[in-house]
């Protein structure tokens, strides 16, 4: 690979000095004429206008002309001198072992500056420079270097105009003159170095912003997706949260209307243990009434037996009556009428005993039996009224339950709304993300 290095050398040996010659004598006439046309390139309006700027003109492309054998003599030492002073720094000899070698390099260097004071300054002359600086730009040299050496190399071109010329007028054309052609040169390599420079970061400016595109597109696209995903599901979400909603205000009416038919049964329940409380007073009123029911079914008993005891004792009155009345012949037939009648009597009034204490046995056998009824029934009462009992703390327990429960499903109600609202703003903001993600689409085509 051809690198020129277009650095400077390290200043000329002693012997140098005792080469010189009288540059003057030997090359410019006596009547030398200094053309000063402005010096024009076809196609480079710019560089016509740095080339005016610097007053370089046709006179130093004569010069630069005449200058050429003294510099082709002095060519070798002015490249090994150079050369020498890159090879000190270690990272420029890096860069040529890895890109080239030493003479290659050498030879395009000779090459290079002799073609420099060719007078040559054309269209061709600026594509090389351009290449010159295309090549130090891939290999990674960097500007300060060809700067430095670039300083060298001019102080070894100065030095060896100094050394071969004694004409000062000349030597002061020569001197100017160099310094406008190495002017030109640091222009034009360096202002390619921008160009490289600027073309680089403008690649890279677009690779990093297709990457970027390419990296926001489908940042973008997945955003999207995730937001069309996340628009349904609160949308669902939504949906859901409002049929729950709805469930919860029908739980919470039927929780109201049991909870008054709760305590409508309680009412009832209470109403229920003062019947069954009027009903054990009452029992237990009847049981007392049949106790002394009993008590007068014994006493009938005893007057009955009495009466029998009565009846029999007449029936033997009677008989012994109407035996006495058998005795007393006509004269007691009328007492004898008397004691049939007596004996009759007694026999209904026994009859009748009887059938009142039959009356009284049954009624006494009844009472008893309505005696267990009425104990039976008392059981039955204080069963319940126990019961009832019970029923009515349970039913207290239950409406205290679901007076918890509908305080707790109005508390849930009134969450779920906040959480309907919660829901219905995430939504919101999910819709306000994805028209960001169609500015960020529409903003990435545009990059």
């Amino acid at each position: 690979m051809k690198c020129p290095f277009s650095f400077l050398s390290r200043p000329s040996s002693p012997s140098a000095q005792a080469n010189h010659y009288n540059y003057s004598a030997s090359v410019v006439k006596p009547d030398w004429v200094w053309d000063e046309n402005q010096l024009v390139i076809d196609g480079q309006t710019e560089i016509n206008e740095q080339l005016r700027m610097i007053d370089f003109h046709e006179g130093d492309i004569h010069l630069l002309h005449h200058m050429r054998p003294m510099i082709s003599r002095k060519i070798d030492w002015i490249v090994d001198s150079f050369y020498q002073s890159v090879l000190d720094v270690s990272k420029l000899e890096e860069i040529i072992k890895e890109h080239s070698t030493v003479e290659k390099l050498k030879e395009t260097l000779r090459e290079h500056l002799l073609d420099m004071f060719s007078g040559n300054v054309d269209q061709a002359f600026i594509m090389k420079r351009l290449k010159i600086a295309k090549v130090h730009k891939r290999v990674g040299l960097e500007p300060k270097w060809y700067l430095s050496a670039f300083q060298n190399l001019q102080n070894a071109f100065l030095q060896t105009i100094y050394q071969e010329v004694k004409d000062e007028q000349l030597l002061l054309q020569m001197v100017r003159t160099t310094t406008k052609l190495l002017n030109l040169e640091q222009q034009l390599v360096l202002e390619a170095y921008e160009k490289e420079n600027i073309l680089e970061k403008e690649q890279q400016y677009e690779l990093v912003k297709n990457e970027l595109k390419s990296k926001i597109t489908t940042f973008s696209e997945e955003l999207e997706d995730l937001s069309l995903g996340t628009n349904a599901a609160v949308e669902e979400l939504v949906t859901s949260s409002n049929e729950v909603s709805m469930s919860i205000r029908n739980s919470s009416k039927t929780a109201s209307n049991t909870r008054e038919q709760a305590e409508e049964g309680r009412d009832i329940l209470q109403l229920l243990q003062e019947h069954i409380g009027v009903i054990h007073v009452k029992t237990s009123s009847m049981e007392e009434s049949l106790k002394h029911l009993g008590q007068s079914s014994a006493q009938i008993n005893k007057v009955v037996s009495a009466v029998e005891d009565i009846a029999s004792r007449i029936k033997l009155l009677s008989l012994n009556a109407s035996i006495e009345a058998a005795r007393a012949g006509e004269q007691g037939l009328g007492f004898a009428i008397v004691a049939r009648e007596v004996n009759k009597l007694s026999e209904e009034a026994k009859s009748t005993v009887v059938q009142i204490a039959d009356l009284a046995h049954q009624s006494a056998e009844i009472s008893t039996r309505v005696v267990h009824a009425v104990e039976e029934v008392r059981g039955l009462a204080e069963q319940g009224k126990a019961q009832s009992k019970e029923s009515g703390d349970m039913f207290i327990h239950i409406l205290n339950s679901m007076k918890n429960s509908a305080e707790d499903i109005i508390l849930l109600e009134e969450q779920i709304r906040e959480l309907i609202t919660t829901i219905e703003g995430i939504g919101s903001s999910t819709a306000t993300v994805a028209e960001s993600v169609e500015r960020l689409n529409r903003i990435s085509l545009n990059l």
